[in-house]
């Protein structure tokens, strides 16, 4: 079987997938995007995948060289690092968006059958790239959110999980500080051990215009953030059963003013 070979199309093909890839990559991983450097490095990974293809006799050699050689380069190019996992992982990154486009592209023109629906198959693979992109964010997001905690108590220190939630506002009225929403059970054993002393706090919700929620005051909490950790002395929590708990993500709803330090 022959197949006939249209250089230019075949180039700008590629230049186009590839500038995507690390477009798509770059935005993934919320790296500075030079649009010169980005275009130069798509033009050198598919120049040289090009001029490999005319030289390299061995087809399995060339995908080899394609994949170990040219678009590590490409990557190192666009996103130059000198830490070992941070370049890794933005490879890894464009190597997925480029096959995730190069296999929607060429589904379209097997399907669709015709070149002239090249554009068409283009549009579409960026499309899902985009959504894949925002699913990402959207995890990583939710991902950020959640950090580890450390519990201060008179016996020792707990730890636990805490979702910041923007949502949760209760204040105590009577110290003036954030309440956080805390499993009855983490504490529980706790507030018997060292006989804490309950209180009864006001709070409204949906489905429940007024209600009386029981909390304790421990002697502090750390929340355990990359950048820096963020000490609450005193912090208030209220005792929640584990049903307002909707998953075993965390163990903490952390009040929406937790993080104003």
């Amino acid at each position: 079987m022959k197949y006939e070979i249209y250089a230019d199309i075949w180039f700008l093909t590629n230049f186009v997938m590839d500038s995507i890839a690390l477009l798509a990559a770059g935005k993934l991983t919320k790296r500075q995007i030079q649009v010169k450097r980005l275009l130069l490095s798509g033009f050198v990974g598919t120049s040289g995948s090009m001029f490999l293809f005319f030289v390299m006799k061995h087809y399995a050699l060339y995908q080899l060289a394609v994949h170990f050689l040219v678009n590590p380069l490409m990557v190192y190019l666009c996103y130059p690092s000198k830490r070992k996992i941070e370049f890794l992982s933005q490879w890894l990154l464009t190597y997925l968006a480029f096959v995730l486009l190069g296999g929607t592209i060429e589904w379209g023109m097997q399907n669709l059958g015709e070149k002239k629906y090249f554009a068409v198959c283009l549009a579409a693979a960026g499309v899902f790239l985009t959504a894949a992109g925002k699913i990402l964010e959207q995890f990583k997001r939710e991902k950020e959110t959640v950090y580890d905690l450390l519990l201060v108590t008179r016996e020792g220190n707990i730890s636990v999980r805490g979702f910041f939630d923007t949502g949760n506002l209760l204040t105590d009225p009577l110290v003036k500080r954030p309440v956080h929403i805390i499993k009855k059970e983490i504490l529980w054993e706790q507030i018997q051990k060292e006989n804490l002393p309950i209180r009864l706090i006001p709070f409204h919700s949906l489905g429940n215009e007024s209600g009386l929620l029981e909390a304790v005051t421990l002697e502090g909490m750390y929340i355990l953030r990359e950048n820096h950790p963020i000490y609450l002395e005193k912090p208030v929590f209220g005792i929640a059963e584990e049903k307002l708990f909707q998953n075993n993500k965390c163990d903490v709803i952390l009040n929406g003013k937790s993080m104003g330090n």
